[in-house]
């Protein structure tokens, strides 16, 4: 018996998962260069979008627009496992209402905030792990094996950024950044893997 071909990644897809890196990381260098004495070693992405923050709707933007490329890669992601999709796309619900919860003032974390950063964090660690598709014919990206590779690396990133959230130390701003990268390109990862097959 001959499998379907999986279905491919709309273009729409494509772009999303490369909007979605580049509108994070722009995003925090742009506010970071006009917000005065931030420093983006030391101190988080949040700062830059909370309510006192000269920063603050530039941050915002950058945050809603990850949250949706998150979301509309979740949906063009149709060679993957619902699941994992799912997730993704529940990754992206949580930047959506990071943006829309912000911390009141900056190095002050809000209870909801901090609430909705976890639950982007959790989805968008976990999610590379339940993508797999069980056939021969599937991509590298989609394979089992590869999503667990990804989920552990993320899942350590994840945890060194929360220890240095809960210890205040004092590389929280490069821990974050390291960390919220890898998730914002990853999608991207399993998107090119997936047009290549």
């Amino acid at each position: 018996m001959t499998l379907p071909p999986l279905p491919r990644v709309p273009w729409w897809g494509l772009a999303a998962a490369v909007a979605t890196p580049v509108a994070l990381v722009g995003g925090w260098l742009r506010a970071g260069s006009v917000t005065r004495g931030y420093d983006p070693v030391r101190s988080s992405v949040s700062a830059l979008a909370a309510g006192d923050a000269p920063s603050r709707w530039l941050m915002t933007a950058a945050l809603v627009l990850t949250g949706l490329g998150y979301l509309v890669t979740a949906v063009g992601l149709r060679p993957a496992d619902v699941a994992g999709r799912t997730l993704l796309g529940v990754g992206g619900v949580g930047v959506l209402l990071m943006a829309w919860i912000p911390n009141a003032t900056a190095g002050r974390n809000a209870v909801g905030h901090m609430i909705v950063t976890y639950l982007a964090f959790i989805a968008l660690t976990i999610w590379p792990a339940v993508i797999a598709r069980n056939r021969p014919d599937a991509p590298l990206v989609l394979r089992r094996r590869f999503g667990q590779v990804v989920t552990i690396t993320l899942g350590v990133l994840v945890l060194l950024t929360v220890a240095e959230i809960v210890t205040g130390g004092a590389t929280l701003g490069l821990r974050e950044r390291v960390l919220t990268t890898a998730h914002a390109l990853v999608p991207l990862a399993v998107v090119l893997g997936c047009s290549r097959s």
